[in-house]
Parts: C-alpha cells; sequence; structure tokens
C-alpha cells in the first residue's frame, strides 16, 4: 500500500510542522476541555452526594417524626405516663377500699355481738316478767295465807290471854 493517496500530494515541512502544532493545539483544547468536563463530573458528583446524603437525612427524620407520631408509641408513652401518675392515687384507693371493707366487716361483727346481746337481755327480761308474773299468781296467796295466819294468831292469842 503506498503511503499517498491517489491524487494527493507530500506536505512540506513547515506545512507539517504547522499541522503538527495545530493538532497539538487540538489536542491541548479537547484535553483542557475534558479536565474541565471531569472536573464539572467531579463537582457534580459531591453534589449527587450531598444530596443523597441529604435525602438520608431527611428519610431518617421522617421515620423519626413518624416514630414519634406513632399513635400506639405515643398511646404506650401515655399508659405509661399516666400509670406513673395515677398508681400512687389508685393505691390510696385500695387502701380507702381495704379499710372500709375491714371497717364494715368490724362493724357486722359489732353488730352481731349487739343483736346477741340484745336476744339475751330480751330472754332475761322474758324470765323475769315470767318470774314477776309467777310471783304476782303467788300474791294472793300469800295475802290469804298472812290473813289466816294474822287471824289464827289474833284467835290463838285472845284465848291464850284470856285464860
Amino acid at each position: 500500500m503506498p503511503d499517498q493517496y491517489p491524487g494527493t500530494r507530500a506536505l512540506s515541512d513547515a506545512a507539517l510542522r504547522e499541522t503538527l502544532d495545530l493538532l497539538g493545539q487540538v489536542v491541548a483544547s479537547m484535553s483542557a476541555r475534558i479536565d474541565t468536563q471531569g472536573e464539572k463530573i467531579d463537582e457534580q458528583e459531591r453534589l449527587i452526594v450531598m444530596m443523597m446524603e441529604a435525602l438520608a437525612d431527611t428519610r431518617e427524620a421522617a421515620h423519626r417524626a413518624a416514630k414519634q407520631t406513632d399513635a400506639k408509641t405515643y398511646a404506650g408513652q401515655m399508659v405509661e405516663a399516666l400509670d406513673a401518675n395515677l398508681d400512687p392515687l389508685f393505691r390510696k384507693l385500695q387502701n380507702a377500699i381495704d379499710g372500709l371493707y375491714r371497717q364494715h366487716n368490724d362493724t357486722g361483727h359489732r353488730l352481731r355481738q349487739l343483736e346477741q346481746a340484745e336476744h339475751e337481755g330480751l330472754d332475761k327480761l322474758r324470765q323475769e316478767l315470767a318470774d314477776a308474773s309467777a310471783w304476782r299468781r303467788k300474791v294472793p296467796v300469800i295475802w290469804a295465807g298472812a290473813a289466816g295466819l294474822a287471824v289464827v294468831l289474833t284467835v290463838g292469842l285472845s284465848l291464850f290471854f284470856s285464860a
């Protein structure tokens, strides 16, 4: 193969130098442009990395916000807070209920004792009334006996002193 194309002439040394200089300038210009483009690409990569970090931070903040506003989590925290604040009150109420229960039992026991004492008192009163009634039935006999004794003594003494 021939080094020359048909119908073309060989360049002179000066033209060849000029062409080489122009090619060098083109290559240098292209290299500078490529370097500029590389710097722009690097800058865009840095921006993309920063945007990805910001996106990750935003996503994490959204997850934290969702967790903080989650009804179940919030309800659990509310229940814990209510338990912490209401437990002493519930303990006081339970103590009051236990005290009322003990007093109720004590009052019931005392009421049964009073009822038993009342029944015993009523039984004693009935017995005394029965005894008094029996005594009242005996009083006329005693008076009759006393009157009879008085008559006998009067008659007997009058006969004893008259004789």
